[in-house]
Formats: structure tokens, C-alpha cells, sequence
């Protein structure tokens, strides 16, 4: 955490999941990511997560640990339950690198968890809408990413101008399997 008093840097493209009573605020578009796929800069700036508690109206910094946090930091899906944070896809910055793998992240041990890994099955993208149902399921929908390996019949795929695909793509994920 920094000396003094902690000012947020200029954030886009995010998120702000409420955990109990407070804000966290993880990845995004900011000045210092690396438009790169992946780099140990890019991993330490992931590995800190930002919290507004509502009580004081403090902003902190804090160091992640667990597994290394997920690459797709710009318009990631984002939903919570309890209290884990629910992560899934993004966008990495270059080029048409989008992601499709689902992480958690436990707001009272500061812990990252991969609990879905990259798949075939299910679009890579970023820019959509994720809620949690009940305390087993995760379903997401929409976004724009890269072509898809696997179509679903009653979804669609709209090809953008600049390589990328709009979708109305629907995913139910079983958290208990």
C-alpha cells in the first residue's frame, strides 16, 4: 500500500463489483498496462486489486495471491457471490487476444483461484453481461471477441469491421461440476 493517503489512478473499461461494504476495482484500461499479451509487468500490475470501504471512504491497494491473475484485464464479465468475485473472459490489449476462462477471487483472503479454464466451447470475449444464479450457476451473454471455434445454432455472430465478432452468445456454467 502506498505512504500517505491512496489516490486511484484513471481506470475504463471495468468493473466494480460490491462485496459487503466495500468496492473492488481490478484490471481494466489504465495508463500503466502493458498492450502486450503477457510480461512480468503486466503480472505484478494484475496482482494488486483496489478497495473503496464505504465506512471511511479510504481507497487501498492490496497484493493478490493464489494463482496468477487472469490476462484478459479490459472489459472482463464481472459478477459476486458471498464473497468471491466471479471473472470471466477480456480482452488482453493487442490485437484480437480475447480470453474465455472463468476466475474468482475470495475478497477476505485476497486470493485468485482458475476455476474454469480456456475452452473450445464457449466464445472468447469481452464486453458482455455476467450475473451469479443461486450459489451453483454463472451465466453470462453478449460481447464482442475473437471468431468463434464452436457456434451455437440460436446465437448470433456479426462480423465487425475491424476482424472482430459482436455475439448474443449465452452461456450457463455449473460451478458445482
Amino acid at each position: 500500500m502506498s505512504k500517505g493517503i491512496y489516490q486511484l489512478g484513471g481506470i475504463a473499461l471495468h468493473s466494480a463489483p460490491v462485496v459487503g461494504e466495500s468496492v473492488f476495482l481490478w484490471g481494466g484500461g489504465r495508463p500503466d498496462l502493458p498492450l502486450v499479451h503477457d510480461s512480468p509487468q503486466k503480472r505484478k500490475l494484475l496482482s494488486t486489486i483496489d478497495r473503496l470501504e464505504f465506512r471511511t471512504g479510504h481507497w487501498s491497494s492490496h497484493v493478490t495471491r493464489g494463482t496468477s491473475p487472469p490476462l484478459g484485464a479490459i472489459g472482463y464479465f464481472c459478477t459476486t457471490r458471498n464473497n468471491d468475485i466471479f471473472f470471466f473472459g477480456g480482452y488482453c490489449g493487442l490485437d484480437i487476444c480475447y480470453y474465455n476462462d472463468v476466475n474468482s477471487f475470495n475478497s477476505l483472503t485476497y486470493e485468485w483461484s482458475n476455476i474454469i479454464p480456456t475452452s473450445d466451447a464457449v466464445m472468447k470475449r469481452s464486453g458482455g453481461g455476467m450475473v451469479s444464479m443461486g450459489t451453483e450457476y454463472l451465466f453470462m451473454i453478449g460481447g464482442v471477441g475473437s471468431t468463434p471455434t464452436t457456434y451455437q445454432s440460436q446465437c448470433q455472430y456479426i462480423q465487425l469491421g475491424n476482424g472482430r465478432i459482436r455475439t448474443n452468445e449465452q452461456n450457463l456454467l455449473n460451478l458445482s461440476t
